[in-house]
């Protein structure tokens, strides 16, 4: 099949370029014949020097003018190639959309992967789109590129083989891996050896996640820098229930915790662990907690119990399901919709709580049935892309997801 040649689409604050191809040379051969047509179209508009150097120094368009080209400025700006696997065409449509909202923040070569029947050919259906948008002055322009590339067969067991010749050089690689990855399998661990980043849902993982998490804890224990989305969710729950304890009442009865509760929405047969075993890591990595009894179920129990120590003191914790009912922001498996600590030293009573109403969290603390404090806070929307550019913007270890993410592995026991 012969490769669909580049076509132009313009408007006023942006042009952009669309190719098709069906090999990654004919990609490879597409990339260059767009931004030979771009140094093109931009010949002989006048610019001053230090805009001429700008583009100079993009290898995309150095190498197709000279020092004396009179051009306006085309410039590449990718600071990453973000390589995403996409397991199904809704995810695919996910990602390229979250690709877009992220262009000016985040430009980027970005690799969308869809891996298709395993049984058939070994074929590349490849999509190249190509952007480049005006600066607010009008005086230059950012250029990014977006590459879809279905593929089939023997192919989708060597994914690297498609992905390793369109990295850029000397760029970070950032994996996201949207839905389930299949943590240990040889796509898996190959396309992970040729990142830098490792970007994941957990409350997007299988049946009840806890393998995925336990896998996932391995691969962190490997060395691999993982941002979570299901974790960066986690982080209103977290500074909530932190901020009640800020009360000079209660901060000296967090020694004196005795149960956690956390109830988890199970909308069908599902019941996904994964947010509540990593907000209880962090917990215990933050209070110093240590694994007594690992998380189990007991006959004729739908909740799963576990105990966990510090000293001499017992914490008893215990996972929920609870039925989302009408409440729409719960219907996701696995989605917290309560956390609550019983705790205090004598015969007093208090309660610390963090409860979801639609897309709100409150918190309140109360001693011996007095309110004594309470906090409130909105949750972000549901939509990924704020959640990437925050992974994108952080290259270092989250060190505190990482020690939350090795005690869940351990309170999960699986």
């Amino acid at each position: 099949m012969e490769m669909m040649s580049a076509g132009a689409i313009t408007t006023p604050a942006t042009q952009r370029w669309q190719a098709r191809a069906t090999s990654v040379k004919e990609i490879e051969q597409e990339l260059s014949r767009i931004w030979s047509e771009a140094a093109r179209e931009i010949r002989d508009a006048g610019v001053g020097a230090h805009q001429r150097a700008e583009a100079m120094g993009d290898p995309r368009l150095s190498g197709l003018m000279n020092e004396f080209d009179d051009v306006r400025v085309r410039t590449r700006t990718s600071v990453l190639t973000l390589v995403v696997v996409a397991s199904r065409p809704e995810t695919a449509e996910r990602a390229m959309d979250a690709v877009n909202h992220l262009a000016s923040r985040h430009p980027s070569r970005a690799i969308i992967l869809a891996p298709g029947d395993p049984d058939g050919p070994a074929t590349v259906d490849a999509q190249i789109f190509a952007n480049c948008r005006l600066s607010d002055s009008g005086a230059s322009e950012t250029c990014t590129e977006e590459i879809l590339v279905r593929t089939g067969g023997e192919l989708m067991q060597h994914l690297t083989g498609v992905v390793a010749p369109l990295l850029i050089h000397d760029l970070p690689v950032v994996l996201w891996w949207p839905d389930d990855p299949p943590i240990g399998s040889r796509p898996f661990r190959e396309l992970t050896e040729t990142s830098d980043r490792l970007l994941v849902d957990s409350g997007a993982f299988r049946e009840d996640g806890a393998k995925r998490l336990t896998g996932l804890a391995a691969v962190v224990a490997d060395g691999q820098t993982v941002r979570d989305i299901g974790w960066m969710r986690l982080t209103l729950w977290r500074e909530l229930l932190a901020g009640l304890f800020d009360h000079p009442l209660l901060l000296p009865e967090l020694s004196a915790i005795k149960t956690l509760r956390i109830d988890i929405s199970q909308p069908g047969d599902i019941f996904r662990i994964t947010k509540a075993a990593l907000f209880c890591g962090w917990l215990a990595a933050t209070l110093g907690w240590e694994l007594a009894e690992p998380m189990g179920r007991q006959a004729g129990d739908d909740s799963l119990r576990g105990v966990l120590r510090r000293g001499r003191n017992l914490i008893r914790v215990e996972f929920r399901p609870v039925s989302p009912g009408g409440d729409r922001a719960l219907r996701s498996p696995g989605s917290i919709a309560r956390v609550e600590l019983e705790l205090g030293r004598g015969r007093h009573d208090i309660r610390a709580r963090v409860t979801r109403q639609a897309d709100h969290l409150l918190g309140t603390a109360d001693w011996d049935g007095a309110r004594v404090n309470r906090r409130a806070g909105r949750l972000e929307a549901f939509g990924e892309a704020p959640f990437v550019a925050e992974a994108l913007d952080k290259s270092a270890h989250d060190r505190t997801f990482e020690t939350a993410l090795a005690h869940a592995a351990r309170l999960i026991g699986r």
